[in-house]
This record gives C-alpha cells, sequence and structure tokens, in this order.
C-alpha cells in the first residue's frame, strides 16, 4: 500500500490520516466497499505529523477529497479543525471522520463499537480498560451510556482519574484483570511491540480480550491473552463497524459490510 505524505497526496476522493498509518487497512476495506457498489472512488493513506493536522485537512479540502477518517493521534486536532461537530464527538473530544467541503466531523468509534460488542453477545461483570485517549474517551462514554461498569488504567494516572471523573466510573492503579468480562486496550502499545503488564492468570477464561489494534498476526495484548486460553478479538472488527458508519454518512448508501470485512482477511 502507498502511504503518501499530506504535502505529496495523489488525487483521491477519500483518505485515512494519523501517525502511524502505513498499517492501516482501511485503505483497502473502502476500497473494497466502493467496489462493491460499482462506486468510482479512490481512497488512500496519508501521514500527517502531530500539530499539521490543520494543514493536512486544508490541503485535501483544496484538492477536493470529500472526506477522512482520522486515527491516532489525531483525533483532538480534527476536532479543533472542524465548524460543526455532532453532540457524542463533542462529549468525548474526539473526531474520527470529517467532511472536508463543510468541515463537519462525527465520532463513529463510540457507535461502531458497540456494534461489534452486540455480536459477541452479553457481557457479565465489568470493563478493564486500558489507556486514556481519545478512542478510550469515546469508547468510555459509549460503554457507560450501554450501561457498563468501567475500571480505567493508564500508565500515566492522573489521565485515566480524569477520564474516570468525566464518565462517573473508576480509575486503577493496577490493571488487573480478575472480575471483568471485557479488558479492552484501546492505546497504541501493540504497534511498537510493547507488552502491557496485565497479569492473564487473573482473568476469567470466559472474559473477552479486546485490541483496538490490529496488525498481521496477533498483537502483544492478545497474545498473552490467548496464551491464557481467552477468547480474542483484534481492531479489524471495529475498523469495518466504524469504517461502515463513516461510509454511510458520506455517501448516504447502506455499506457492503461482508464485502468490508472480507477485505481485511
Amino acid at each position: 500500500m502507498n502511504v503518501y505524505e499530506w504535502r505529496d497526496a495523489t488525487a483521491a476522493d477519500f483518505a485515512v490520516i494519523g501517525d502511524p498509518v502505513s498499517h492501516s487497512l482501511s485503505p483497502r476495506m473502502h476500497q473494497a466497499a466502493y467496489d462493491a457498489l460499482g462506486l468510482s472512488f479512490r481512497y488512500v493513506a496519508v501521514r500527517v505529523p502531530a500539530g499539521e493536522v490543520h494543514l493536512a485537512l486544508d490541503h485535501l479540502a483544496l484538492m477536493g477529497y470529500q472526506g477522512a477518517n482520522v486515527t491516532v493521534p489525531h483525533k483532538a486536532e480534527a476536532l479543533a479543525w472542524c465548524s460543526t461537530v455532532e453532540p457524542f464527538a463533542r462529549s468525548v473530544d474526539a473526531v474520527n471522520t470529517v467532511r472536508l467541503a463543510s468541515r463537519e466531523g462525527i465520532n463513529t468509534d463510540g457507535p461502531g463499537f458497540l456494534d461489534t460488542l452486540a455480536v459477541l453477545g452479553p457481557m457479565h461483570g465489568d470493563v478493564l480498560m486500558l489507556g486514556a485517549g481519545g478512542s478510550a474517551r469515546a469508547l468510555a462514554r459509549a460503554l457507560v451510556e450501554a450501561h457498563c461498569s468501567l475500571r480505567i488504567y493508564n500508565r500515566t494516572h492522573s489521565r485515566a482519574v480524569e477520564l474516570a471523573e468525566s464518565v462517573g466510573e473508576k480509575a486503577v492503579e493496577f490493571p488487573d484483570p480478575m472480575g471483568a468480562s471485557l479488558i479492552l486496550n484501546t492505546t497504541s502499545s501493540g504497534l511498537g511491540g510493547e507488552t502491557l503488564s496485565v497479569d492473564w492468570s487473573r482473568a476469567s477464561v470466559s472474559a473477552v480480550a479486546y485490541d483496538l489494534m490490529y496488525m498481521e498476526g496477533l498483537t502483544p495484548f492478545l497474545k498473552g491473552a490467548a496464551d491464557a486460553g481467552m477468547k480474542v478479538v483484534d481492531g479489524r472488527e471495529l475498523l469495518v463497524a466504524q469504517g461502515a458508519r463513516s461510509f454511510e454518512w458520506w455517501t448516504g448508501q447502506s455499506a457492503p459490510r461482508r464485502a468490508m470485512r472480507e477485505a481485511l482477511g
């Protein structure tokens, strides 16, 4: 997959922006959706360094791009760029989908995540969430609105406290999975090969380990959970769910979710 620096972006209709972004499967997935419906759109990956999101989005808009997905670590910068932001995105201070011409922004992470949980079936017990960034804010808000209880862990504890207080839940100083029905990693640590200090021997084998990240094979987080006999889910499921919602917002057509999922392998 070609990845373009934003100043050198090629002509296209839609993009995913982030840093890093070379691992993203969004171009493959969205292109499969366009092809399935006979739409003559092109979707590309564009690397944007932190602090340059407003410049990059202005540039893509001038080039005629219709929309962009926004991945880590740019969701707060994207929100600041938008002129109009939906209430959910405003409540979590994170935008992951924009319409460039009108500078509108939404967040499909929270609703898309709940779509994937509905497929997994009912969860019992609480949720242990690792991380307190833009994705974590969206998912925490969505989970609380779905009447789940949360324990939030972050390496910088003050950020966990801030997020927990904003949604009326608990911050914890250690990522202890005991009692959790869902252990959710919202950090990008796995992209650099880092491991998180979760003691999987304390987790229930009936619990689900869910990593928002994905890579060839299992992320380090999911490998530890799988080795402990747990069910694991990587970010491809959320990618399809939130991507489908973005697709429908941009095009007004129902997303071909099966074709999108098959494109991810």
